[in-house]
């Protein structure tokens, strides 16, 4: 069944409907009973109005809502037919206008309406109407050559870890005359560009997919959980297209697969926290075993630290990883501070001279102009740091650099001997797409662009690169300690890992620790205080120093206290459930 590319929405007194143009059924949604179902198409509204796709259907306190696109950008094209598409605008659509409900409940209301608002407006959400955004090149190919690939509908083929809305179409997928409004939406990066190289005109395509599992933001979702998902995995594919041949080839990263913490306290780094110590062997099966499954033998690169906070893991992964009795897993640490601080980057060619034999011996997937497939990609290098931001991002680009020029060469793009770096005007093309895509990823777990990203888009480490990314930090900490909780609510929102309950009482209503208002209100009078002191000083100096020593001195022990207690100060995430919080730790 395919998927419905223009829709009417008619907001009937009694009935929602949303109708695909030459659909023979609609979805119907009764405004008394909440009922969802296909419903012969209605004849007879003039008050319709265009929507774009269906996300979903969500509980809130006051009624459902259905949510619905209503703007979208064109992104281009990946395979040269079918238009992906940005989600730009969306109305959430009440079931039912409640006239009786209290204040409360209203003000309860809109607090979580705020919250998805904020989640859904963030970038990117992207779609297709005839590409499975959720799916490779490759896995896409695959899928075409199965029996049952015809008499599945567009939701069915999705690889569910990337359709962001499979939670909101719960009900839609239940009854298969609605698939083809069960429009499957891809969170993360993605960027299309027409490029010219030595005579030839081709597409560039990276596109970064976000799993959902597991999915938070920085220091609030760390490691696996006891499915063997973990926080921050994103499969990034790089996509060239040229006379109708297509290369593709497949990155991931994904958090440590193991049983651990880093919770915000208002410290700059948070300590790592272990969980599960007699089970952190098993976790890491769970998660690598199912890696295995879906691309083939991984090559780990692991980029922590060998000291400081980050040592004790990263020994630990080092101890379970580095056995050498996993089938298809080949462990390689690389202390990337270590190896390359003090500007030292030209030692990246140590960690990728290790790992050539790995990226070649996978491959890529080639298709030619007739549709015959060439080459497959057997493997795939799963690289990690702490966060599997700033320094992955180095490396992935690095490992995308080496496979692009011997898709370059076998497309005739690149003549024999002749590397990217040897073609300023691509070279600059490429660069600053994986800096961007870099950035989107780190915006969306961390809420600032990437770290080192000057070296990602020119190849060299800048002192305003550097001073960017103190910046950059700066803005972190704030973000991570008073600003994520909210943030962390409506990916849960969305995503389903809470659901509103109307017979409990909703932690959206509840009220902060007295010490999170205490504490910082009394540091903020003491600050102000020796402001006003330092503007307007004392008649003598002897009683100014005294007062600023007061002053001072109250300053230092109310942030002492303001540490032993960082946890009640953090904004921290409120709606989540027993089992979401056991998972999430």
């Amino acid at each position: 069944m395919a998927l419905y590319n223009e829709l009417t929405l008619y907001k009937e007194p009694d009935k929602i409907y949303v109708v695909g143009n030459g659909a023979p059924k609609a979805l119907s949604i009764n405004r008394t009973t909440f009922e969802v179902s296909a419903s012969p198409c209605p004849t007879g509204l003039t008050t319709g109005q265009s929507i774009e796709g269906v996300v979903g259907i969500i509980s809130l306190p006051l009624t459902q809502y259905l949510i619905v696109i209503t703007e979208k950008v064109d992104l281009g094209s990946i395979d040269g037919v079918s238009s992906i598409w940005k989600m730009t605008k969306f109305e959430l659509v009440p079931f039912h206008e409640s006239r009786n409900a209290t204040a409360d409940l209203v003000q309860l209301n809109n607090k979580y309406l705020d919250l998805l608002h904020k989640t859904l407006s963030l970038p990117t959400f992207f779609f297709s109407y005839t590409y499975d955004v959720s799916l490779s090149v490759q896995a896409a190919h695959d899928q075409r050559q199965s029996d049952h690939h015809k008499a599945m509908s567009a939701i069915e083929r999705t690889d569910e870890r990337f359709v962001w809305n499979k939670y909101l179409l719960k009900d839609l997928e239940c009854d298969r005359d609605l698939h083809g409004y069960c429009l499957p939406i891809a969170y993360g990066v993605l960027s299309i560009t027409t490029c010219s190289l030595n005579g030839k005109t081709f597409e560039y395509v990276l596109v970064s997919r976000r799993n959902w599992h597991r999915m938070g933001v920085r220091y609030f979702v760390r490691g696996a959980d006891d499915t063997g998902d973990v926080a921050n995995f994103v499969e990034t594919e790089q996509i060239v297209r040229c006379d109708g041949n297509i290369a593709s080839h497949v990155n991931t990263r994904g958090s440590i697969p193991l049983y651990w913490s880093q919770r915000s306290d208002i410290t700059y780094k948070p300590y790592i926290t272990f969980h599960s110590q007699n089970k952190q062997k098993e976790v890491f099966m769970k998660h690598m075993e199912r890696q295995v499954a879906l691309y083939g033998p991984n090559t780990m690169v692991s980029l922590i630290d060998d000291k400081g906070k980050e040592k004790d893991i990263c020994r630990s992964l080092t101890y379970i990883a580095g056995q050498k009795s996993y089938e298809g897993i080949r462990y390689i640490h690389f202390d990337f501070h270590k190896e390359c601080g003090k500007n030292k980057w030209h030692n990246l060619a140590k960690l990728m001279k290790e790992i050539e034999v790995d990226i070649d011996g996978n491959g890529y997937f080639f298709r030619d102009s007739r549709g015959e497939v060439q080459s497959r990609q057997s493997g795939v290098v799963r690289t990690n740091c702490i966060d599997c931001l700033d320094r992955t991002n180095v490396v992935q680009g690095l490992i995308a650099k080496r496979v692009l020029t011997h898709q370059f060469q076998r497309l005739g793009i690149l003549p024999p001997g002749q590397e990217i770096h040897q073609t300023s005007q691509f070279e600059f093309i490429f660069k600053n797409r994986w800096a961007d895509n870099g950035d989107g990823i780190a915006l969306q777990y961390t809420g600032t662009p990437a770290l080192k990203s000057d070296f990602t888009r020119t190849g060299v480490r800048t002192k305003k690169g550097l001073l960017h990314d103190g910046v950059k930090s700066m803005k972190r900490y704030v973000q991570n300690n008073f600003l994520d909780g909210g943030k962390q609510d409506g990916y849960d929102l969305l995503l389903g890992v809470y659901r509103y309950n109307p017979g409990e009482l909703s932690p959206l209503a509840l009220q902060k620790h007295p010490i999170a208002v205490f504490l910082p209100t009394l540091m903020a009078i003491c600050f102000a205080l020796f402001i006003l002191k330092l503007v307007m000083p004392s008649d003598t100096w002897t009683a100014q120093l005294s007062h600023l020593a007061v002053y001072l001195t109250s300053i230092y022990v109310l942030w002492k206290l303001c540490i032993r207690n960082g946890e009640h100060l953090v904004d921290q995430p409120r709606l989540f459930q027993t089992l979401a919080l056991a998972k999430r730790q």
